[in-house]
């Protein structure tokens, strides 16, 4: 289904926000939305390479430069920014109808967007609004409301130039917004097997991957499937490609890292690095693949290969776990 949309929302109903420094809410102008997946009565459900051998864990602060930093975000929005990263804004001290579930950057670093449960879009710095879920009339999952999400959000991701982005629900729908290209779903495949971790653009603009938590990758458009782990009894939490777009790492929630294509192997977390809740939430590579970093839900960051430790949140009370991270 291709559906072209305008649409009007704000920071209350279209789950929008401009920031320019202070946290600021307002009506969101006219905006050219495309959804494509599925959604209830508009009806969308929405040769493994090893893991990563493990490496030293360098935990030394490093003094920040304007080479590298990185932003944490907590489930009910709040920002925790280190190194070079600035803070734009964040959605801590608004009631959100449904929980954050991840953070991508722009381009230039120097904006971001926070994308809920519910498919409700925040636009911080220079991070541009294209479109959202509610802003477009459709109701979260679970809330018996005609049309509403079949399964929640539960990760996005910009275009290649930041103009647009996907976003991915539990059931591999993709909805894509802005100049984001649609390329196929996991619903309109018969599924993909086990609920969606992740969607991952590929580096020519023209497809992405929809990993799933059991570790499995359907490629979508141009992409190429570059391997996948052998099935696994812990789950996925997070995936993220390389800087061309021609590999990516796959973590799970004990740490184990994954890579894949021309992803550097730089190590996984030590074992029993993830007791009980403290799950492993989030890999993000540097700007030049050289290294990456993993976040935990207390709000641990662990670095590996040339990725600086700029610090983290472990020992400080959170309002809510450390859901995902993403720097450069």
């Amino acid at each position: 289904m291709r559906q072209q949309t305008g649409v009007s929302g704000s920071a209350g109903r279209g789950r929008s926000m401009r920031t320019g420094g202070p946290v600021l809410g307002g009506m969101v102008g006219l905006v050219a939305v495309m959804v494509l997946a599925a959604i209830g009565s508009v009806l969308v459900s929405s040769v493994a390479a090893g893991p990563a051998e493990a490496a030293p864990i360098a935990r030394a602060a490093v003094p920040a430069t304007a080479s590298h930093g990185y932003w944490l975000v907590g489930r009910d929005g709040g920002i925790f920014s280190f190194g070079s990263a600035p803070f734009y804004g964040s959605t801590g001290n608004l009631q959100l109808q449904r929980p954050v579930v991840g953070i991508t950057p722009t381009p230039d670093h120097h904006g971001y967007w926070l994308v809920a449960a519910d498919g409700g879009i925040f636009a911080f710095g220079d991070a541009g609004f294209y479109g959202s879920i509610p802003g477009i009339g459709i109701a979260p999952a679970g809330s018996g409301l005609t049309p509403s999400l079949n399964q929640p959000i539960v990760g996005m991701v910009p275009s290649a130039d930041g103009r647009g982005y996907f976003m991915v629900a539990a059931d591999g729908g993709v909805f894509a917004f802005g100049n984001a290209q649609f390329e196929g779903s996991c619903p309109a495949i018969g599924g993909c097997g086990a609920p969606a971790r992740a969607v991952v653009p590929d580096g020519s603009g023209g497809g992405y991957w929809v990993v799933t938590k059991w570790g499995h990758v359907q490629t979508f458009g141009n992409a190429q499937n570059y391997g996948q782990p052998a099935l696994q009894d812990v789950q996925v939490t997070s995936a993220v490609r390389t800087a061309d777009g021609r590999g990516y790492w796959i973590l799970f929630r004990n740490g184990v890292v994954y890579r894949y294509g021309d992803a550097p192997s730089y190590g996984s977390l030590p074992a029993g690095s993830t007791p009980g809740y403290d799950i492993a939430s989030a890999i993000f590579p540097t700007a030049n693949d050289g290294g990456y970093w993993i976040t935990t839900a207390a709000g641990a960051v662990y670095n590996f290969g040339d990725a600086p430790h700029d610090g983290g949140m472990a020992g400080h009370h959170l309002n809510g776990a450390i859901i995902a991270a993403t720097g450069w």
